[in-house]
This record gives structure tokens, sequence and C-alpha cells, in this order.
């Protein structure tokens, strides 16, 4: 079987580079070990992604699907009625002023199905199945994979292009194709969660996502995902999850109780109707994750702690930027190039390091960080909206993060809290 772009993974990442790639008249293969629909955490869609699925022509589509809208975000510090909010904020394209926008909380299950589903009908083949090992030509251009279908055929997949998008599978990285892959600042973190009915969610604007901060690294997200169920998770250090020597369940259950008062009073009457599950070694990034012929998109090359959303986000822009370059790199017949796609992992690299900025200064410097959200709020509404590639204001986002940090080594030298 020959096809232009073989992608490994049906995942937001993988699917959105499909559409894309038709769009520019490029064929594609995907294949996809889970049988759709299928569990996956992440379900808060950020002020990006929601541009991103317009610009898809899947707004009407969302809108239909009656997931809850989201306005924007709402965070409730340790005593639990204090809140903060961050609204949702889009770019007008034409006068690129900010205004106010929307986004989605979505089941992934259902997300992730209609978004496959859509790559399908414009045309992509969308096969089920385990990739075992990429495929190379002597020159070490990737040529394909090979593929074992649920029947137990061996398949041998030919293309011009292979796209990991295997999400935290990290397949490429796992077989030794890629550099070494790193754990990130937050290795060491759990998140324990599950979905329930019965959650007291705020009566105006139903569906925003709720946050609730008890420690350094330590939170809560609560997301309704439907008309009745909500996502309800604790982001935690590994190290304090052990030290309560409890199940899953038990540990679940407690801290619902008594992480936060605010939180404590909406889930009263809850009721699990899901698994509870634990996920551990959230961060890490790839090192070298494109080749000759072959590149990595989404989480397969790196994954930021979820606490911004930025997941979906990155993998549906990813998907999108890959299509292009790979458009361009079949039209110039570069197929000699060593390394094709560098300029698509530097632009990738410098986006995902401005998430990573935020999210460091958001923990070692939380005073200040709010000090400096309320200074430059319209900056910080892109950034949490998930606008992280606009690199005429990274090495803006650098300055922030050194500017936080030696404003909160001097407040700790002086004895005052910089957290």
């Amino acid at each position: 079987m020959k096809t232009q772009v073989l992608i490994i993974g049906g995942g937001p990442a993988g699917s959105a580079c499909a559409i894309h790639l038709k769009r520019l008249g490029i064929s594609s293969v995907i294949v996809e070990k889970e049988t759709f629909p299928r569990f996956h955490i992440g379900e808060s869609l950020t002020g990006d992604s929601g541009d991103l699925l317009r610009e898809l022509g899947l707004g009407d589509a969302m809108e239909k699907m009656n997931f809850p809208i989201k306005y924007g975000i709402r965070g409730h510090g340790p005593r639990g009625f204090s809140p903060f909010w961050v609204p949702i904020v889009t770019r007008d394209p034409v006068t690129h002023e900010q205004r106010e926008s929307h986004s989605w909380q979505v089941r992934r299950a259902v997300f992730d199905e209609m978004l496959l589903n859509q790559a399908e009908e414009v045309g992509t083949t969308v096969l089920q199945g385990t990739v075992s090992n990429p495929v190379f030509d002597d020159d070490g251009r990737a040529r394909g994979a090979q593929v074992t279908l649920p029947d137990g055929t061996d398949l041998t997949i030919t293309c011009d292009v292979l796209v990991d998008a295997s999400g935290q599978r990290t397949l490429l990285a796992n077989l030794g194709v890629t550099g070494a892959k790193h754990r990130g600042h937050y290795s060491r973190q759990v998140a324990i969660f599950s979905h329930f009915t019965g959650a007291v969610r705020d009566e105006a604007y139903w569906g925003n996502i709720l946050t609730f901060f008890k420690d350094k690294h330590h939170w809560c997200w609560f997301i309704p995902i439907n008309e009745s169920v909500t996502s309800i998770g604790f982001g935690i250090p590994g190290d304090y999850y052990q030290s309560k020597n409890e199940s899953i369940s038990a540990f679940l259950t407690r801290e619902l109780r008594e992480f936060n008062q605010n939180l404590a009073a909406r889930v009263e009457n809850v009721e699990r109707v899901e698994e509870d599950r634990a996920i551990s070694n959230y961060s890490y990034h790839v090192d070298d994750f494109t080749g000759k012929g072959w590149m990595c998109i989404g989480d397969a090359h790196r994954f930021v702690d979820p606490l911004f959303s930025f997941g979906v986000n990155i993998g549906l822009r990813e998907g999108r930027e890959s299509a292009q370059y790979i458009h361009d790199y079949l039209g110039n017949g570069g197929f000699s190039e060593e390394r094709p796609f560098a300029a698509f992992e530097e632009w990738s690299t410098r986006g995902a390091e401005r998430g990573q900025i935020l999210l460091d200064s958001y923990w070692e410097t939380t005073f200040f960080f709010g000090m400096l959200l309320r200074k430059h709020e319209a900056d910080f509404m892109d950034l949490f909206a998930g606008r992280l590639w606009e690199d005429e204001d990274y090495e803006a986002t650098v300055s922030m993060r050194n500017r936080l940090k030696q404003q909160n080594a001097r407040a700790e030298a002086a004895g005052s809290p910089g957290d």
C-alpha cells in the first residue's frame, strides 16, 4: 500500500494534519491502534483551539454536539472563596484587536472520534492497526512503516513522509529514531481523576472550567463535559500521593472532601460514572523530533503540564503547520536534505517553550505573576488562549520569566513570600 503521507495516530494532531493535507491536495493514511471512541483526558479547549476548529469548518458541528461552552477559567485560591477570572479572547483577523470569544469543554471520546471521522470524510484513509517499525531507505530517509492489522495481517505502507502523531506513546522516540526523551519540569506529578454526576456548577455560564489551588504543584480541575457529567481531578506531587498510602479511589474520595471548601460544597452529592484513573510523569520533551522524511507532532514529541490546557491546542496547531511544511517539502523535491523539517522543529519548540515559561512563571513566582498579569492583561490573555507562536513576542516572554525570577529572589531575600 502506498500513500504520500503516513500518519501514526488518529488523535487531534493526526486528524488535523490529515484534514489540512487534504485541503492542500495531499493524500494521507492514518493508522490508529485503538478503537474509537476511546477514553482520553484533556477535556478543556483553549481559545485558540476554538479558533482552529472554526477554521477547519467545524464550529457548527461543535455547537450541534452540545458541548458545554467555555467563556473562561475561574480560579480559586486555597481558601476557596476568592476567585479570579480569565476570559477567553480572540484576535480579529483584520484589525487584530482583542475581543472576547468562547471555546468548548468536550468529552474526548466523542470529540476525538468526530475529528477522526471528519478526516475520513474529506478523503483520508483510516486503518485500525499497530505500527511496529518504521521503514527507511539506504540513505536514511523514512519510506513507510510496518503495520499489523486487527486480524493479524502484516502490511507495509510506503510513503513520502512519515508523521508520528502517536501521542504519549511517543512511538518514534521509544524506537530510538528521534533524539533522547527527557522528563520535564513536572515529571514527578501524578494526576488522579474521574467523571461525576451531581456536581454543583456556577449557575451563570455553567460550562466554564473551575480550578482550585492548594499548594505549589497541587491543584484541582472541575470541567463540565456535558449537561450532567463533570470531569474532576487532582494534579499533585507524586510524593504527596504516596505519603497517603491510599488506593486511587480512596485518595480521590478524601481529596474531594478535604482539598478546598468551595470544591467540597460542590461535590457533596456526586456519583462516579467513570472508572477512577491515575496518570504519572506528565511532562517530557523529545530532542531532534524531525528527520529525513519524518516528523513528530503533538504529544509524540512534547507534553507540557495540563494546567493551562495546551495539549489539544498544540496538537491542532502543529497539525495545521506540519501540513504546510509537508506541502512545501513535497513541492520542492528536497528529498536529499538531512533535516528538511528543521524549520518546523524550531517553530514548534519556540511555541512550546513559551507555554513552558508561562507555566514555570506561575508556579515559581505566583505572587509577582499575578501582579504582572494585571499590568499586561492583554498579552497574558493571548498566552492563556494558547497563542504561543507569535515570534515577535518570544523574547518578551523570556524577559518576563527573568524579571519574575529576579523579583521573587529579592522578595525571598527580604523575607517576603513570593509564592
